[in-house]
């Protein structure tokens, strides 16, 4: 399966029919995009998100019960209307449906340019905005001082690669690791000393010997000695001694003052991505509600720029798990691998012209006008119900994700590697156990009841072609679908009744 992009995922979703076709095409896109993260690949590039948005609009564009109620009341607030409706979803019978708790699956408004619910709504949107900003630059800041940081510790790493080469028993290593740290004792130190450095001597004083004469002594009792080999001068014996002396004080302190150092970095490092990390939850509410506070583009007419009015959008999602012995008794012992619902969504759908109450504790707004409600009734698995609740989550979380959840991911390896501490090993204890004498005796036993194993598990084929796992998911489906349909006129019926409309 190839899905290179949106457009490739809109073609693939037409062309299959509306319904299950599209539903479970969408349902298996998104089993793939999880097997992905865990490092397979099925070609699909689409994001998450963008399958959910389509699977979300496949699940309404067919629900098996829909019903319409609208009617205009300049007189009646919204809110009475909402929250009627989500506590007789929740209520137990005979006073509701007894639908497990509703979620509130999608919420969102537009308001007219002109109208003071706009300026308001726009100012706090502000507000958490410039809060967000202010919190994403210190966070901009403290991952870059992190980054920093994992590159001096792999800077100290490779210079005390060095010192441990230094004390190990291999000869060949410890003198290569001897000569390296002469090196940098030259390059870096030493050479601040300006034409009294060895390299300086070397090139501008004529002292030629003076350099390999540094890099071949061990210590400074043999300098001049008969073990070192070397025929110096008196000149540059006492050159050489005062160098070597310096040299050895310096790796000395040097080893222990970058291990040290080393060890400081590191906890400092932790410290830093533990800021990072507390950084990105105080974030996380301000966008959050900046995107709530953000207003959304119906492109209906209804809005005008130059009228004091709005729009608003509500949905609300019920279900009801339908088990297998609800079906037959004999049901009773199958096990699906998902969980089937029977599921009702309310839509509401506001337009509103909002009023001002001004009182001590603030100002309110008090929405009247126009109200469409629709009832739709699903059957739906469980993790086709997870998405739905989950699409204004969707919608707004991948922004914020991308944002907050500074990316780490190719620093987690040097992360890990730092930060991990190193644990004791434990010394498994050895088991004293006493063996069985007669432990052997049953396989031969095993061994003649195996040609009717294999009967029997012909058997056990045939009752599981009997009674398929197909079959059962299919009955499950269709009773959920049955048993939508039912909450789905009840909820429509009741709501008249309670509401004093017309009903047969």
């Amino acid at each position: 399966m190839d899905i290179e992009n949106r457009k490739d995922l809109e073609k693939e979703v037409k062309s299959r029919k509306k319904g299950d076709g599209r539903i479970n095409f969408l349902t298996h896109v998104l089993e793939l995009i999880k097997k992905q993260k865990e490092g397979q690949d099925f070609g699909v590039r689409v994001t998450e998100a963008e399958v959910s948005k389509e699977l979300v609009d496949a699940i309404r564009e067919s629900p098996v019960a829909n019903y319409n109620l609208a009617y205009d009341s300049m007189g009646e607030g919204l809110e009475p209307l909402y929250f009627w409706t989500l506590d007789f979803m929740r209520d137990k019978p005979p006073s509701g449906l007894g639908l497990e708790q509703p979620t509130k699956t999608e919420e969102g408004f537009e308001a007219s340019a002109s109208s003071g619910y706009f300026g308001e709504m726009g100012a706090r949107a502000g507000i958490m905005q410039d809060r967000s900003m202010k919190i994403l630059e210190t966070i901009n800041a403290v991952l870059r001082s992190t980054v920093n940081l994992i590159y001096d510790l792999k800077e100290f790493e490779i210079r005390l690669r060095e010192y441990d080469n230094l004390h190990s028993d291999n000869p060949t290593k410890k003198e290569a690791a001897k000569f390296a740290l002469k090196g940098v004792w030259m390059d870096q130190v030493d050479i601040k000393r300006g034409r009294g450095s060895i390299n300086m001597l070397a090139q501008q004083l004529q002292f030629v010997t003076l350099r390999d004469a540094f890099m071949q002594v061990k210590n400074v009792e043999d300098i001049g000695g008969e073990r070192s080999g070397m025929d110096l001068n008196a000149r540059v014996k006492n050159i050489l001694k005062r160098k070597m002396e310096e040299y050895v004080s310096w790796e000395e302190i040097s080893e222990k003052e970058l291990r040290k150092r080393f060890e400081i970095e590191k906890k400092y490092l932790k410290t830093q991505v533990n800021s990072i990390k507390m950084y990105t939850k105080w974030i996380k509410p301000y966008l959050k509600a900046a995107q709530k506070l953000g207003m959304r583009e119906f492109n209906t007419p209804d809005i005008v720029a130059a009228f004091n009015n709005m729009q608003m959008k509500l949905s609300l999602l019920g279900k009801r798990e339908i088990k297998p012995e609800d079906i037959h008794p004999t049901f009773a012992r199958y096990k699906p691998k998902k969980k089937t619902y029977a599921c009702l969504e309310i839509i509401f759908n506001f337009r509103t012209v909002p009023y001002a109450s001004r009182s001590q504790t603030g100002t309110h707004y008090i929405h009247t006008g126009k109200t469409d409600i629709t009832f739709n009734a699903y059957a739906l698995t469980s993790d086709q119900i997870e998405i739905m609740e989950n699409q204004e989550l969707y919608e707004d979380m991948e922004l914020i994700e991308s944002i907050t959840d500074i990316s780490l991911k190719d620093l987690q390896e040097d992360l890990d590697k730092f930060l991990r501490e190193e644990e004791p090993e434990k010394k498994e204890k050895k088991k004293f156990k006493i063996e069985n004498p007669f432990g052997n005796i049953g396989k031969g036993f095993d061994e003649m009841l195996d040609p009717f194993k294999e009967v029997g598990k012909t058997f056990k084929d045939i009752f599981k072609r009997e009674s398929s796992e197909g079959f059962k998911s299919n009955e499950m489906k269709k009773y959920a679908r049955d048993q939508a349909k039912e909450i789905c006129y009840l909820a429509y019926d009741i709501y008249k009744k309670a509401h004093g409309m017309m009903t047969w």
